[in-house]
């Protein structure tokens, strides 16, 4: 779970990204290397890592993967020769310090330079051969090197940590990826992922390998989604012939009806983009007047029964009055769009909030939702701000079961429908289809309504 000192960093700027059992265990008793060997003494900790991440960044330059994971197996599991000499001499070096967690930030990272190569070169299967190696490390036989039975026991310990569940979690290929699992938060890995790329304290290939998995789980959450409103729609479509990606059934679809009505002449981007234009070079404390206007627009007898406005409104009253009278610059709005989010979400202690509980627990959690993807269309960077706020909440409920927290779930199904379908590459259009179709009435039959989506395929950032 990430710590409070880096929510609050969160809530300023979203951060760029790419940008011990086993003290004491034979302390004394390595081999002595051979005399061509550098001495301990002459090589640092940060020395010795860097020999072995650029010995594998090389080997993956110039040689075949199944060779590099060859390279991997001598080198951490058997320590078999041949291999080079300078590396097992910087392992040693790491290992005379009888560290485990030096050893673990060494052996995490070269996994990750290993998995995102192999990765982008769509070698899936290398990945998971390199996380079964590492499953299979036992300690009922161990070496008669004595520097190899620290090894093991290290990386025996090291199966035991989160960093290993990271580890397995990104070998998953989205191509792969089953919504449907037995522990719950499983499928809302593309939120908690958000907590390991935004953490500065991981690696930069664990960071970028993290934000890569995401984007990909939410790429074909998107193309499962669109394609499951074509098809659900078809009048010679069964149901075992198109997936619902979703957790709500049926109503998954009239879901999508109800968010995709438009207020007026306008849709949830048309407001969105009104605001933006409608905001430019004004007081801060006109934007925050503006802001409750407009996350209330054309929904207020949808909301007013169910959020208390007065609290939003006292929300932002009460934050950074001292610059109300300065003109609103983007730090400001990114700022404040986040302080409202974790408002809505969870509190520093990460436990949830109280309006989180009464529109998420107690009322329709779409009012939530709704408020969500209103804030998230005016200030794009706040999404991820979101996902991490949401992540939390999770984490918090994670040991519960299925049931005990359905309606978190119910929450989640709701608000990743409303996200999405409101994301960049993707169009959602809400036609009707009825004879007796007049713009000018107010209601419109959500039976006579037919979704049409586009999705785009789009190729996840590199950083």
């Amino acid at each position: 779970m990430p710590s409070q000192e880096f929510l609050s960093q969160s809530d300023t700027q979203e951060s760029k990204v790419l940008p011990a059992l086993t003290n004491n265990i034979f302390p004394d008793e390595c081999e002595p290397q051979p005399k061509a060997q550098l001495k301990k003494s002459e090589l640092t900790v940060s020395a010795a890592q860097d020999i072995i991440y650029k010995f594998f960044i090389n080997q993956m330059d110039y040689s075949a993967s199944e060779v590099v994971f060859q390279e991997f197996k001598k080198i951490f599991i058997e320590q078999t020769a041949p291999v080079n000499p300078k590396v097992i001499q910087a392992l040693h070096t790491i290992i005379e310090l009888d560290s485990q967690q030096q050893f673990n930030n060494l052996f995490k990272r070269c996994c990750y330079i290993l998995i995102n190569n192999w990765t982008s070169q769509r070698k899936y299967q290398l990945a998971r051969d390199l996380i079964q190696i590492i499953s299979e490390i036992t300690l009922t036989e161990l070496h008669p090197d004595n520097c190899l039975k620290i090894l093991r026991v290290w990386v025996a310990n090291f199966i035991k940590t989160q960093h290993y569940e990271d580890l397995k979690l990104s070998v998953l290929k989205y191509d792969d990826y089953h919504p449907v699992e037995k522990k719950w938060t499983f499928r809302y890995q593309p939120y908690l992922l958000a907590t390991q790329y935004l953490d500065p304290k991981n690696t930069i290939e664990e960071r970028q390998n993290a934000k890569l998995l995401s984007q990909q789980l939410k790429e074909k959450y998107k193309f499962d989604l669109a394609m499951y409103t074509s098809r659900s729609q078809s009048g010679t479509a069964q149901l075992k012939d198109f997936y619902n990606p979703t957790l709500l059934g049926d109503e998954a679809l009239r879901l999508i009806k109800i968010i995709l009505v438009k207020r007026g002449s306008l849709n949830y981007r048309n407001l969105a983009n009104i605001f933006l234009d409608q905001i430019q070079n004004i007081t801060y404390k006109r934007f925050k007047e503006s802001l409750i206007k407009y996350l209330f627009y054309y929904d207020q007898t949808f909301y007013v029964t169910e959020i208390d406005r007065e609290q939003l409104i006292n929300i932002l009253q009460n934050f950074h009055p001292e610059n109300d009278e300065e003109t609103l610059t983007s730090s400001l709005h990114l700022r404040t769009c986040n302080y409202l989010i974790k408002s809505l979400t969870v509190e520093p202690s990460g436990e949830p909030t109280a309006l989180f509980l009464l529109c998420a627990a107690q009322l329709n959690p779409l009012t939530l939702a709704i408020l969500m993807l209103k804030i998230i269309l005016i200030s794009a960077y706040s999404r991820t701000y979101l996902e991490l706020c949401l992540a939390r909440l999770i984490e918090y409920y994670q040991d519960k079961s299925a049931d005990e927290c359905q309606w978190l779930v119910n929450f989640l199904e709701v608000c990743q429908i409303a996200l999405t379908i409101y994301e960049k590459n993707v169009q959602y259009n809400l036609v009707n289809m009825s004879q007796k179709h007049q713009e000018e009435q107010s209601f419109v039959d959500l039976n006579d309504c037919r979704v049409f989506s586009q999705h785009k395929q789009i190729q996840p950032e590199k950083d």
